[in-house]
């Protein structure tokens, strides 16, 4: 019994990255502005919503579907971008990155 103790210690002591919340931020893509809204709890990614864009729908429908779900899945930014959509895929990355920096800020 203190053996399974012991190990699952370690599973409650994690420490906060960031202050719970929604963030927005833009970054430039290929073809226009893009303005996510990123929300999170104290430890994790839990939403991201690409709030506005003028990037073709052939780029945008592939990068907005497959990269939010890995960016929270894996709690970071560091994802492979989508091949063929680079500049969107990087905005996208970048954005969230910087909403993610400002909670990480508000939380210190």
């Amino acid at each position: 019994m203190c053996l399974i103790a012991f190990f699952t210690q370690g599973c409650f002591d994690q420490t906060p990255i960031y202050q719970p919340g929604t963030y927005f931020n833009e970054s430039e893509g290929y073809y226009s502005t893009l303005l996510v809204q990123v929300t999170v709890n104290a430890y994790n990614i839990e939403d991201i919503v690409i709030l506005e864009h003028e990037e073709p729908e052939i780029l945008a429908d592939v990068v907005f579907k497959k990269l939010p779900p890995k960016i929270i899945k894996k709690n970071a930014t560091d994802i492979d971008v989508v091949s063929g959509a680079t500049y969107t895929s990087e905005a996208l990355l970048d954005a969230v990155e910087q909403a993610l920096a400002k909670a990480k800020e508000d939380y210190q």
